[in-house]
């Protein structure tokens, strides 16, 4: 029996779903008066490791391409995948949505995290890309083209944000929004939820 061959084939499975970077997405994020709230993903990931063999090789493995099949078949047993599904070219149609009780963290795809501080301090970012990861990305071809909403509850003391559009009339109708067109562009807003 060939275990090298088989502990590689293994990693080969695991690097190829250990990342996918979002391109075309909505994720919007409702809080509530406890701090609960409750997420949404719906939209297109790419998984940058097959999309390097894509771009190396012209085209994806058999063995590849088997492999992101059947991991877009699992991703539907792991929390909070609604549904999942491979389209080919090192790409997937996802659908990412569930609750959070106060307090809980989320980091959902590398492109949202949710974190609350011993303050009570929220903080939604997405994570800082250094430059070498930039270039790599750019090289890969990645575009991304999404849309970030965010909805606070009442009463809600915004800190600091750096959305493209606020809500309007004091806070009451709306949501903070984010159009995001490249995967350096960052999201960040800091609040407390008075309670």
């Amino acid at each position: 029996m060939n275990y090298r061959g088989i502990a590689l084939s293994a990693f080969a499975a695991f690097a190829l779903t250990a990342c996918l970077i979002p391109e075309r997405f909505t994720a919007k994020v409702e809080f509530h008066s406890d701090s609960s709230y409750e997420y949404q993903f719906d939209g297109t990931a790419s998984n940058p490791m097959a999309l390097a063999e894509l771009q190396q090789r012209g085209s994806l493995s058999a063995q590849t391409e088997r492999a992101l099949k059947n991991d877009a078949d699992r991703m539907p047993k792991q929390q909070d995948v609604r549904s999942a599904r491979y389209l080919g070219n090192a790409r997937y149609e996802l659908s990412i949505a569930g609750p959070r009780k106060p307090g809980e963290e989320l980091h959902l795809l590398d492109i949202l995290s949710v974190v609350k501080g011993r303050d009570g301090t929220i903080v939604i970012s997405s994570p800082e890309l250094k430059e070498k990861d930039r270039q790599e990305l750019a090289k890969l071809g990645i575009k991304v083209d999404g849309t970030l909403e965010i909805k606070l509850p009442s009463g809600a003391q915004v800190i600091s944000q750096n959305a493209q559009s606020t809500p309007s009339l004091f806070g009451m109708v709306g949501s903070y929004t984010w159009k995001i067109g490249a995967p350096d562009q960052r999201s960040l807003m800091k609040f407390k939820i008075r309670g």
